[in-house]
């Protein structure tokens, strides 16, 4: 129980949010990282474009004709028994664009209710889901758009809330230069029912750009994300930690310390994906937030590292997560995808019949 309740105080307060900004938005479970690809590149990413479906709540402009019937599966395992995943499919109809749709959602399990003096009177479980639908759509050789529609449902106790958000985005795709880049804005949206009738909580909302690049015959990419970009200071104050120079310094002439370096790259997560002959993935990435909300005063730690595994083969496609927490626990992020084309027969042509006889 305590391992539980100490895994959801790091969920919320020191994700991809800092301290400072934590707890300020309701439906925080949508700020998670969707799939293990994207929790090996630093949890947050817009510049993947390729054929992986599970990138559709990171970027609904990657959407694609290559993502047609593909269904994808992803799990986490979190400390506590809390199970979060996403499951989704995409389909290319005959008009114009690519669609896809999920569900996404966070169960945190069953907890013992408890009166004012600590005794036992029950029970409650609680539990967050997202089902959404996505729309890609491909404007000549290099630029694409899209967009993803979300109905949120969060069940907390006796306490429950719905609520509707949106993606809006936009990628560069320059085959040429081997370069993309994206703008994405998440979580637009609000809540119809608040959990006790009181004001609206406002979801996190996350404006997000990328850029990712390679070289020709070079089998890896780097990856630069920058996050929350509609607040500079994400970084935590503290009200005790002011610069002094010297013992004989006045308390009035004391000064906050002004950390322009640290809140820049607070913003930024540095990533890398190499690439086996379109077989194999390993992915590497440093997320500076996490480490600074994550780390221990003792000792630094490793928790703004994240580290990634893929294997493609066929129709099937693997991924593995891995994200190291605070007080020693750590993340493992599964997602699982097939082409469910690959097993339909496509039905020979009387031209080829004529040519098999």
């Amino acid at each position: 129980m305590k391992q539980k309740l100490l895994f959801i105080v790091i969920l919320f307060a020191a994700k991809f949010s800092s301290a400072q900004i934590g707890g300020e938005n309701t439906y925080e479970f949508l700020a998670l990282s969707p799939s293990a690809r994207i929790t090996g590149l630093g949890g947050t990413n817009v510049s993947i474009l390729d054929h992986d479906l599970s990138i559709q709540l990171s970027n609904p402009a990657a959407l694609n004709p290559k993502m047609s019937k593909l269904v994808s599966f992803g799990t986490v395992a979190y400390p506590g028994k809390i199970n979060f995943g996403n499951v989704n499919y995409a389909h290319k109809f005959k008009i114009p664009g690519t669609f896809g749709f999920g569900l996404q959602y966070i169960a945190y399990g069953k907890f013992k209710e408890t009166d004012e003096a600590a005794n036992v009177i029950g029970s409650f479980n609680a539990g967050e889901m997202n089902i959404y639908a996505g729309y890609g759509y491909q404007f000549g050789k290099i630029f694409s758009a899209g967009v993803n529609a979300k109905f949120i449902y969060s069940q907390l106790a006796q306490y429950s809330s719905i609520g509707m958000a949106a993606d809006l985005a936009v990628m560069i795709n320059d085959t040429a230069h081997n370069v993309t880049a994206s703008i994405v804005a998440k979580n637009i949206g609000g809540q119809f029912k608040t959990y006790n009738k009181r004001a609206r909580e406002p979801l996190p909302f996350d404006l997000q750009a990328g850029l990712s690049f390679g070289f020709k015959n070079v089998p890896f990419r780097f990856h630069l994300t920058f996050h929350n970009l509609q607040r500079w200071d994400i970084r935590y104050t503290d009200p005790n930690d002011v610069q002094q120079d010297n013992l004989f310094t006045d308390s009035s002439e004391l000064k906050t310390k002004k950390y322009i370096g640290d809140k820049l790259f607070r913003h930024v997560i540095i990533g890398v994906e190499f690439n086996i002959k379109k077989v194999v993935r390993i992915d590497i990435a440093y997320n500076h937030l996490r480490q600074q909300e994550l780390k221990l005063t003792t000792r630094r730690g490793v928790p703004g590292i994240s580290l990634g595994l893929g294997v493609h083969v066929r129709q099937f496609d693997f991924a593995y997560g891995f994200q190291p927490l605070a007080q020693g626990q750590t993340m493992h992020q599964f997602t699982f995808s097939v082409n469910t084309a690959g097993f339909i027969k496509k039905k020979a042509t009387p031209k080829q019949e004529g040519q098999k006889m």
